[in-house]
């Protein structure tokens, strides 16, 4: 398993990935609609990562710049037969320590309550309940973890 940054020859790969994953986690893709941020992944996204299994996507995580101070979380999916192995885990840390490194004093993240399984590894990091700070209709769950 590598964890690679991604380039822009991996596109389709990943528009193939998330078009798989998102039913895994009960929801549609809709790359020209709400979903149209993927079409541009390095126009979007500070940082997008993609996890390999062999020549495969299996998994993604991605940072996005909020302000000077605060970045988000997006796209950490994984296909549901490689969970529970710490990939999660993995891709999780890859994405908060390069916002250490790169000035942020604060990661926050919007989910759904009904994605438990991300929720617990969200607080076994750290990260905690705040108010809502977007606009996201689908989000019911808010949270943030503090950088410095």
């Amino acid at each position: 398993m590598e964890i690679r940054t991604f380039t822009t020859d991996m596109s389709e790969k990943v528009t193939d990935f998330l078009a798989e994953v998102f039913p895994q986690v009960g929801k549609p893709f809709e790359p020209d609609g709400r979903h149209s941020e993927y079409k541009d992944i390095k126009g979007n996204f500070e940082l997008f990562l993609c996890l390999f299994d062999g020549e495969n996507i299996i998994g993604t995580v991605a940072v996005k710049k909020l302000d000077s101070n605060n970045c988000e979380l997006k796209c950490l999916y994984l296909y549901e037969e490689y969970q529970g192995r710490k990939l999660g885990y993995r891709l999780l840390n890859e994405a908060v320590e390069y916002a250490k490194k790169n000035g942020y004093r604060r990661i926050l993240l919007d989910s759904m309550s009904r994605y438990q399984n991300a929720l617990k590894l969200y607080e076994k990091f750290g990260f905690v309940n705040t108010e809502r700070y977007n606009d996201n209709a689908k989000a019911d769950v808010f949270m943030v973890k503090e950088l410095v």
